[in-house]
């Protein structure tokens, strides 16, 4: 199994940064999880964007779905290239909040949905796509979101898409080989009654308990020190990086990237 990291950002992407997306390959599945802005751009950069074979979007908050409008236009108007359906799975019960979103920005919802997408809903209790089985628990986040654990042949990863802390996450996780795991606040800004996000530190403590092999923290806000954060979460889970955009990590970790 591998992992391409399209996006960092948070909300708000930093120079040079794009917003939430993923792409896991194992043999001929190319799974994407999550489109926010600028993924098609990178997808492109790394030479994946004809590739692609399913997408699946954790929630619709912007900085995850919205480039899901540009990989649309791409697919739609690709010169000399015909593109099949792309299969694009939602969270349960989203489907009309996308139809209406495509309304707002003047997108036939018709087209975006069944002709060049190919919409459906994803069952939380699992989902097989190509090679790869997903499993799913709710996280504790405003919209409904859920993190989703990738597992492969040999490897498993885990996706913690947008959540404050909740035992679901580190349940879904138990035993994984990566954990990629947003980190979005530092401990100063950490407010535990607005229930939205996690800081390293909280991720690591999930890793820990988890038994995770590996955590990757994404999802940082840009105006913080990479340097602070990481160390925030290495005093806990010493095998934490920080994720690198266009990087390609083997999973399990030694393995060639």
């Amino acid at each position: 199994m591998e992992l391409l990291v399209l996006g960092t950002g948070a909300a708000a992407p930093g120079p040079g940064q794009g917003c939430s997306g993923y792409l896991v390959t194992e043999g001929a599945t190319r799974l994407l999880l999550d489109c926010g802005s600028g993924v098609v751009s990178r997808l492109r950069e790394a030479g994946e964007w004809e590739k692609l074979t399913v997408l699946l979007l954790t929630h619709l908050h912007a900085d995850h779905c919205l480039d899901l409008f540009c990989l649309y236009y791409s697919r739609k108007y690709a010169k000399g290239k015909s593109f099949a359906a792309l299969p694009v799975f939602l969270p349960p019960g989203e489907t009309d909040r996308l139809a209406r979103l495509s309304e707002v920005l003047r997108v036939e919802p018709n087209s975006l949905l069944h002709e060049v997408f190919e919409v459906s809903e994803y069952d939380p209790a699992g989902l097989q796509v190509g090679e790869l089985w997903l499993r799913f628990a709710r996280t504790d986040h405003p919209v409904p979101t859920y993190a989703v654990r990738v597992e492969g042949r040999k490897a498993s990863l885990v996706y913690s898409s947008d959540t404050a802390p909740t035992a679901n996450l580190e349940e879904l996780a138990t035993g994984c080989d990566l954990l990629l795991s947003e980190a979005t606040l530092s401990q100063e800004d950490f407010v535990p009654e607005r229930r939205l996000h996690l800081t390293p530190g909280l991720a690591a403590e999930v890793a820990r308990r988890a038994g995770v092999r590996q955590l990757l923290l994404t999802h940082l806000w840009p105006d913080y020190s990479r340097q602070e954060m990481l160390e925030q979460a290495q005093r806990v889970f010493p095998a934490t990086e920080l994720a690198e955009e266009l990087r390609r990590y083997g999973i399990p970790q030694g393995e060639e990237e």
